[in-house]
C-alpha cells in the first residue's frame, strides 16, 4: 500500500514570469470574503447595523495584514529586513527593469497577526458604540477558520511543513527540487515527475526509492545533451548535491547515481533512481485542528452566547489555537537557522504569553454557577 504522497503541486495558479497569482493568495482573500459572510448574519442576528461590519471590515483587513507582516519580518528574518526595510510594504523584489519579480506577501506569522487584529480592534471600537470584548468574542471565531485556510495556502506553497517522520508515511515535498531542475535548464525541460520506485537495500533510514522522470522538449535530438545534463555544474547531480536548498530528494551515492535514457513520442526522458524524504503535512494537521476549533466556537456562540460574559470566546481562542500551534511545532521543522540553537522554536516561544492569556480569560470570564 502506498503509505507517502509525493506533493509536487506548483504554487501558482496564474504563472507569467514577473506576474504572479498563487493559491495562497486566493484562499486568503476566501477568508476574508467567507468570514465577511458568517459575521454579517452575527451582525443581523444581534440587531446591529451593516455600516458596523464595513467599518470592522477595514480595520480586520488592514491589522491582519500589516501584523502578519511585520511579525514575520521582526521574528523571524529581521537580519534580511532591517537591511531591507522597503520590501517589508512592498510586494515585490528587486528593481523594474532589472532583477524585478513580483513575489506577494508570502512571509506572514500568524503571532503578528493576533497582535494586530487586537490592535486593529482597540482602534475600532474607540470610533464605534460596541465594546472591546465583545467584537473580540465574534471576530477570532472568523480568525479560527482563516487560520485553516491559510494552513491549506501553506500545503499549496509546500512550506511550513514537519520533520522526517523516518518511516515510509507521509508527505515527500518535491516542488523545490522540480523549481531547481527547471531553474536548470529552462528552455529545455518540459515535465519533472515522480514514480514510486521497487525497494532497495542502498534507501538510507527514513527515505523512499523513487523514480525521477525528467522530459525534455523536442528541440533535444540526442541522448549525449541529456548526459551532460546530469554531470552538469547546473545539472541533476549538482541538486542532489544541494541539500542546504532542499533536503527532500536525497542520493547516497550520487557519484554513482543510477539513471537511463529513453525516448518516448519524439521525447527524450531522463529516469534517475533517486530516494524522497517523506515528513509531516503538519499544515494539514493545523489546518484541521483550527477548522474544529472554528465549528467549536460557532457552537458555543450560538448554543451558550447567553450564559457567557465578554471575553470567554476570546479566552479559549487563544488558549486552543495556540495550544494546537504548540504541540504541532513539534514536528515541524524550523523556518530559519537561528532557531536550531533554542529549546524549542520560535513558533513556541511566541505561543506561550497567548496560551496564558487564554487561560487567564477563561478563569476571569468563566461563567458563575449561579448563572449557568
Amino acid at each position: 500500500m502506498l503509505n507517502f504522497i509525493v506533493w509536487n503541486i506548483k504554487p501558482q495558479i496564474v504563472d507569467l514570469g514577473s506576474f504572479e497569482i498563487r493559491y495562497y493568495s486566493l484562499l486568503f482573500a476566501a477568508a476574508f470574503v467567507i468570514g465577511y459572510i458568517i459575521m454579517a448574519r452575527i451582525i443581523k442576528k444581534e440587531g446591529l447595523n451593516q455600516e458596523l461590519l464595513d467599518k470592522l471590515t477595514v480595520y480586520v483587513v488592514l491589522s491582519t495584514i500589516i501584523g502578519a507582516r511585520l511579525g514575520h519580518c521582526l521574528f523571524y528574518e529581521f537580519d534580511y529586513y532591517i537591511k531591507h526595510p522597503l520590501e517589508i510594504i512592498l510586494p515585490w523584489r528587486g528593481k523594474i527593469g532589472e532583477d524585478f519579480r513580483f513575489t506577494g506577501y508570502q512571509g506572514l506569522a500568524s503571532h503578528g497577526a493576533a497582535i494586530g487584529i487586537l490592535t486593529g480592534i482597540y482602534l475600532f471600537v474607540r470610533k464605534t458604540k460596541v465594546t472591546y470584548l465583545w467584537t473580540l468574542d465574534r471576530l477570532v471565531i472568523l480568525v479560527a477558520l482563516a487560520g485553516s485556510f491559510i494552513r491549506t495556502g501553506n500545503l499549496m506553497n509546500s512550506e511550513i511543513y514537519g520533520n522526517p517522520t523516518n518511516s515510509d508515511y507521509g508527505f515527500i515535498y518535491v516542488y523545490d527540487f522540480t523549481k531547481m531542475l527547471h531553474n536548470y535548464d529552462k528552455e529545455n525541460i518540459k515535465k519533472v515527475t515522480y514514480k514510486k520506485a521497487a525497494q532497495d537495500t542502498l534507501a538510507p533510514k527514513g527515505s523512499v526509492p523513487l523514480e525521477l522522470n525528467v522530459q525534455f522538449s523536442r528541440r533535444i535530438k540526442d541522448e549525449d545533451y541529456i548526459s551532460s545534463f546530469v554531470s552538469a555544474r547546473r545539472g541533476l547531480k549538482n541538486a542532489l548535491y544541494n541539500i542546504d536548498y532542499q533536503k527532500n530528494i536525497i542520493c547516497p551515492d550520487i557519484s554513482n547515481l543510477t539513471y537511463r535514457i529513453e525516448k518516448q513520442n519524439r521525447n527524450y526522458i531522463l529516469k534517475a533512481l533517486v530516494y524522497g524524504v517523506p515528513k509531516y503535512p503538519t499544515q494539514i494537521y493545523e489546518a484541521l485542528a483550527y477548522l474544529l476549533i472554528f465549528i467549536f466556537l460557532l457552537w458555543l456562540y450560538y448554543k451558550k452566547k447567553e450564559k457567557l460574559k465578554d471575553g470567554y470566546i476570546l479566552g479559549m481562542f487563544f488558549l486552543l489555537v495556540f495550544l494546537a500551534r504548540f504541540f504541532i511545532e513539534f514536528l515541524k521543522e524550523n523556518q530559519e537557522e537561528f532557531e536550531n540553537a533554542l529549546p524549542i522554536n520560535m513558533g513556541q516561544i511566541l505561543s506561550i504569553p497567548f496560551i496564558l492569556f487564554g487561560i487567564t480569560m477563561i478563569i476571569i470570564k468563566r461563567p458563575k454557577k449561579a448563572e449557568e
